[in-house]
């Protein structure tokens, strides 16, 4: 059944969420003189972006496919029209997970992840979808995020097609298009609801087999690069929009510098950052090498090294790129990273942006898998970025004064670099732990019945002991074993550190 012919079922199908707060209002009004037709053709704007019937697994910010296939695209103008009919039963979801969300939202950003239909979250959104609609086929989903150039709601709307749901609405334009209209919306759950999917009860102790005392705990387990000993996982990350970029969050990591040319995210501790910075009129023929070495000489550092250049695939509104593997120190502690140069030739000149990488030597392991997809994802938003806009309304011409501007660029970043470099190294002293409680939640233990293969375990108990039959159990008691009063043979687990 079509989401039209749903449409004439006025007044018989009740609306599974109210909406009362838009059905109370007037039509909304766009800003700035736009009318909602306006609206809806800018949020059908074909940027070129063929249409796929796979989950996007690039960058979640660039441009988007002017339709979906097995879906319809729905605008502001028809959404609004849908939400104050409450004619026929809907229900909509915020897979953007800010700080604000349209009204009555399902908070569910875990949906975007990008991966196949046949893993673990197509699982649990199929389970979250039949728990919404009751099992209902024919119930219109809307999934919305940031913009028309936000891919995550695409993949949740990917997912619930291939669930085999007939009315899903993709509202490509977004929160953004939503506030442009006036439309009203309110603040999202604290915490991590609708950052990770709803999560199962763990299982229960059986037959005695430990004290009461003591806690059954799953390793966690990892497969193929992820496996016990390779790098941390990123955990799930949130799509932020700063002035100038977007960017994906890693949880527990902070915006550093958010400037016009330069955008920094940096780690719990202060020992791993990412950053994007550009420039815009350089010579057509500016080493890539040279941009790279300039830009990582504004963090002063000691013995900057950079290895061969090697082809990459530039971020997104770049056409070409190469990449560095790069090592330093700073204050005698040695980093190390990877740094990207992507170039957009444009006239008689070039933008170039470098994104990076970087973190501790003794860390960059546990980050080398999955860090530098994070600085990938980090695109520029606003045209201004890099002196863009101030470069097409020079009419790439004034190249003494590009010099000029670069050069001012150069002692700027200097100082905010300075200051960038002062607050990760503010906690050096603090342990390994700390990081992969924030990043990767797990702590490492080696096996006492000779298996070489150590076993990661989340860091939810101090003390773990575990059997020949690999069950684990945690507590939070030094004194306590789960030998005592117990048939099995328990043996304690101890840490292995790196």
């Amino acid at each position: 059944m079509s989401i039209q012919f749903l449409v004439l079922l006025v007044g018989v199908l009740a609306a599974m969420l109210p909406w009362t707060t838009l059905a109370q209002m007037g039509s909304p009004t766009a800003r700035a003189g736009v009318s909602l037709d306006q609206m809806a053709q800018m949020e059908r704007q074909d940027f070129g972006v063929k249409p796929t019937r796979q989950i996007h697994d690039g960058p979640m910010h660039g441009p988007t496919p002017a339709s979906i296939p097995g879906g319809q695209l729905i605008t502001t103008q028809g959404l609004a029209a849908l939400v104050k009919g409450a004619q026929v039963p809907f229900i909509v979801f915020d897979v953007l997970g800010q700080g604000e969300m349209l009204p009555n939202a399902v908070p569910a950003a875990w949906l975007a992840q990008p991966g196949a239909f046949n893993d673990v979250v197509q699982q649990q959104a199929e389970q979250l979808l039949g728990q919404r609609t009751q099992g209902r086929k024919d119930v219109a989903l809307v999934f919305y995020c940031l913009s028309r150039e936000c891919w995550m709601s695409y993949n949740a709307a990917l997912r619930a097609i291939h669930a085999g749901y007939r009315n899903v609405l993709w509202y490509r334009g977004g929160i953004e298009a939503w506030k442009w209209a006036g439309l009203p919306t309110q603040p999202s759950p604290s915490g991590q609801q609708g950052l990770t999917p709803p999560q199962h009860q763990a299982p229960q102790p059986r037959g005695g087999d430990a004290p009461a005392t003591f806690v059954p705990v799953q390793p966690v387990v990892r497969t193929g690069s992820d496996a016990a000993g390779a790098p941390r996982s990123a955990g799930e990350l949130r799509i932020g929009q700063g002035r100038f970029f977007s960017f994906a969050l890693p949880p527990g990591w902070r915006v550093g510098e958010d400037g016009q040319f330069a955008l920094t995210l940096v780690s719990p501790d202060n020992k791993a950052l990412t950053l994007m910075v550009g420039n815009a009129g350089l010579p057509l023929n500016h080493p890539p090498a040279r941009f790279a070495y300039e830009k990582l000489s504004a963090i002063q550092p000691q013995n900057l090294q950079m290895g061969q250049p090697r082809q990459a695939r530039p971020v997104a509104g770049f056409g070409q790129a190469v990449e560095f593997d790069v090592s330093y120190a700073v204050r005698g502690v040695a980093y190390r990273g990877v740094a990207k140069v992507s170039v957009a030739p444009a006239y008689d000149s070039a933008t170039m942006a470098l994104t990076a990488a970087l973190s501790t030597a003794d860390q960059w392991s546990g980050y080398a898998a999955w860090l530098p997809q994070v600085a990938n994802q980090v695109s520029a938003t606003n045209g201004a970025a890099f002196g863009m806009r101030g470069i097409m309304q020079q009419n790439l011409q004034n190249s003494v004064a590009f010099g000029e501007a670069a050069r001012q660029y150069r002692d700027w970043s200097q100082k905010n670099w300075q200051q960038v470099t002062d607050e990760r190294n503010a906690s050096q002293d603090r342990k390994n732990f700390a990081v992969r409680e924030n990043l990767g939640g797990v702590q490492t233990f080696a096996s006492p019945y000779g298996s070489k293969q150590s076993v990661e375990l989340p860091t939810t108990h101090k003390y773990y002991w575990t059997d020949r039959q690999g069950r684990v159990v945690g507590t939070d008691d030094p004194r306590a074993d789960p030998n005592a009063g117990s048939t099995g043979e328990w043996s304690k687990m101890e840490r292995v550190l790196r």
